[in-house]
């Protein structure tokens, strides 16, 4: 205890100064009573070293809601956290803080009270981060699927929305779409088709090649990352399978496509084609066939038909630089 006139330190219990005789006030006590004068209200101000066992420890309420926790606890300091950058920071330095803090910022009626408060604030705080993690993580799921399926949605003898113009309803023929992804793990290297298995081998000079039912099909220095994706039937027992095949050849794409055409007496292939991107969408309605696959600023659509494949309005002609067989 200490004298309000001279700042003499007294002994407990006195009365009056030992220094300058003045009688010591009783307001001194770090502790008082409430109006009711039944429970002691910790004031603002307290000192450090008389702050009970208990207060000091990590607090959720304060680090998850920091300038909103600040403001409710009378931690003014807290409002740091809404600066940007250096929010964070602060929020943490409030986890640890925080708790003594609002403890010297007083107005508790006791230590219980105190920490039923502050359980309260760390309750909120876990409780609202939990409920936006779960919708942010729910909106990332549903949306982009509620999205695709506004966009999927066929009547009965109507082609899917963008398909319209290069693949038109035609009587009794049916709509099927789907996507592709060649970077599924793991995609076979093996496929049946029509003309027999379609299988990439590698030769005694480590070399490889495609081939159907062990006939060479075409050698090529791509041919070790070229793998079937998917294969459509076409009428009369063909085939068209959706090859996938490294740029290769200077060619800064990772991932481009062609089509084996198949039938019972031959295969034959078409020229390369893509965007870079190794997954998009197909649909098929009876022999033609069209894909999607994004690229820089939209999309690029590709339509196999009579065996001619026509990028974005352009029939691709097979040369040196674009032959998956070379």
């Amino acid at each position: 205890m200490f004298c309000t006139s001279c700042g003499a330190q007294a002994a407990a219990g006195s009365a009056f100064c030992s220094q300058c005789g003045k009688p010591l006030a009783a307001t001194q006590s770090a502790v008082s009573l409430d109006k009711a004068g039944s429970q002691p209200m910790w004031r603002p101000g307290q000192m450090a070293e008389e702050m009970p066992d208990g207060v000091k420890g990590w607090s959720w309420g304060a680090f998850l809601l920091n300038w909103i926790w600040a403001v409710g606890n009378r931690t003014w300091i807290g409002l740091l956290a809404i600066i940007p950058y250096v929010g964070f920071l602060v929020a943490i330095w409030l986890g640890f803080k925080g708790r003594e803090m609002a403890w010297r910022a007083g107005g508790w009626q006791n230590l219980d009270h105190f920490n039923r408060v502050q359980k309260n604030w760390s309750r909120w705080g876990v409780g609202i981060v939990l409920a936006v993690f779960v919708l942010a993580l729910a909106s990332a799921i549903l949306v982009p699927v509620h999205m695709d399926d506004e966009r999927s949605t066929v009547t009965d003898g109507t082609a899917y929305d963008d398909f319209d113009d290069i693949l038109p309803a035609t009587p009794g023929t049916r709509l099927e779409r789907g996507r592709f992804n060649s970077d599924a793990v793991p995609l076979s290297a093996s496929l049946n088709t029509s003309a027999g298995i379609l299988k990439r081998t590698k030769d005694a000079d480590g070399s490889y090649r495609m081939t159907v039912s062990g006939t060479p099909l075409f050698k090529g220095e791509d041919a070790q990352w070229q793998f079937p994706v998917r294969s459509f039937n076409q009428s009369n027992g063909r085939e068209a399978i959706l090859m996938a095949s490294s740029g290769g050849r200077g060619n800064s794409c990772d991932t481009l496509f062609f089509f084996l055409l198949v039938d019972a007496d031959r295969v034959s292939n078409t020229p390369l084609f893509g965007t870079c991107a190794a997954q998009g969408r197909y649909r098929q309605r009876g022999d033609a066939i069209a894909l999607e696959l994004p690229k820089t600023g939209g999309v690029s659509q590709i339509l196999l038909r009579n065996g001619e494949v026509i990028e974005d309005g352009r029939t691709i002609t097979l040369d040196k630089l674009n032959d998956p067989a070379r």
